[in-house]
């Protein structure tokens, strides 16, 4: 049974809805993905050891990253952001939190970081951090130029790079203000930090991609199994047995952290206990492909799993009829359109009547005038997965 509860944030005349529901899905573990290739890696360290910070800049170090569901609670945000600590710069009473943002459609390779202008609303690629961050001398400070390197990509979530001659600029708060992304601008004469080089790994022993098309999706004899509500970001598990859609289905956890966890469930079939108290084999799927291949009879659900409409509605899921562009007829659902070309019914303006938005995973897909919403699901741990993103008119 899920529990929900409806917000929105109001900003320039718009409203932006989000929905919170409750759901949970078990995981298992898997065998280590390919470490990055290092010969690139090692050379562009190589030149970092040459450099000096710039003027009046203080040089810090980066510890060790993580991304949504290596943290805890899980954190999953709308756009892939990894956390961790940058060394102390303040009161040694505080952390200093340090953050990666990333597009889901940033691509392996080099990456320009003043292209993001210090703005934390305007970048694709975001390196950021907080003095003293839950203190009251709290500082921002965000890169205004530097290298960032995406080495290997296993998913949105998981990846390894590296950062290079990043200069970060104490930043306060501007315009946009407003949920669910807002800008910074740099501090006139404000203090500056400089990281040399740094690393980051967020590649899970045995991670995948769901998402179709991906090369780990449902490699032979396994089944990428999603971690996340949206299906962005998975755990491969070995599928040992011929049992399909709907069948009563075992699922034997790994026997070690570099081991996988198997089931009875056909290639392609999760073992999963998402919609009911038993396990049973569900088809996996891709809800933004155009033919998210479910079985006659089911649709795409959350978790990218194969599900009868008449099972979800009954926990708390909400369709719509509308169509893409169309009003719904609720002022929210989060599933409006047909297989293949999914949205959210989404009252922006408070009509009684929302209007069927396009679900997208990348901000980067939004159009010009848009922006990236987001359905929020609290996790039982206290966590949160807003991976579900949509494209609405921002109003501004």
């Amino acid at each position: 049974m899920t529990n929900r509860r409806i917000e929105a944030a109001s900003f320039s005349g718009w409203r932006w809805g989000v929905v919170l529901l409750t759901a949970v899905i078990g995981c298992g573990q898997e065998t280590k993905a390919p470490a990055p290739e290092q010969d690139p890696l090692q050379a562009l360290e190589q030149r970092s050891r040459q450099l000096s910070p710039p003027a009046g800049c203080t040089e810090i170090t980066l510890g060790e990253l993580q991304n949504g569901i290596q943290l805890s609670p899980v954190l999953y945000g709308p756009q892939p952001t990894y956390r961790g600590e940058f060394s102390n710069l303040g009161d040694p009473a505080f952390a200093d939190a340090a953050f990666i943002r990333l597009d889901v459609n940033t691509t392996p390779g080099l990456h320009d970081l003043a292209n993001g202008g210090t703005n934390l609303f305007t970048c694709e690629q975001c390196v950021y951090g907080y003095q003293d961050f839950t203190g009251p001398t709290k500082k921002a400070f965000v890169a205004e130029s530097g290298t960032l390197w995406l080495a290997v990509k296993v998913s949105p979530q998981q990846t390894a790079g590296a950062l290079a001659n990043v200069t970060l600029r104490e930043s306060v708060a501007a315009a946009p203000l407003s949920a669910p992304y807002t800008g910074t601008a740099p501090v006139a004469g404000g203090e500056c930090r400089w990281i040399r080089f740094a690393t980051w790994d967020t590649i899970r022993p045995g991670g995948c991609d769901p998402r179709e098309g991906s090369p780990t999706a449902n490699p032979p004899g396994h089944t990428c199994v999603a971690d996340d509500a949206a299906a962005s970001d998975g755990t491969l598990e070995k599928s040992l047995g011929t049992k399909q859609q709907g069948d009563a289905c075992t699922y034997t956890p790994a026997a070690s952290a570099n081991q996988l966890a198997s089931t009875d469930c056909a290639p392609g079939y999760a073992c999963s206990g998402a919609y009911t108290e038993a396990r049973q084999c569900l088809a996996t799927c891709d809800f933004m492909a155009a033919n998210p291949g479910c079985p006659t009879g089911t649709v795409c659900g959350v978790y990218g799993l194969c599900i009868e409409q008449s099972v979800m509605e009954p926990i708390g899921y909400l369709f719509d009829p509308a169509l893409i562009g169309e009003t719904c007829t609720a002022s929210f659902a989060e599933f409006c359109g047909v297989e293949g070309a999914r949205g959210v019914c989404v009252d922006l303006t408070r009509s009684g009547h929302g209007t069927c938005f396009p679900y997208t995973r990348a901000r980067s897909e939004c159009g010009a005038g848009e922006e990236l919403g987001f359905v929020s699901y609290p996790l039982s741990n206290g966590g949160s997965d807003r991976t579900y993103g949509f494209c609405y008119p921002d109003g501004r």
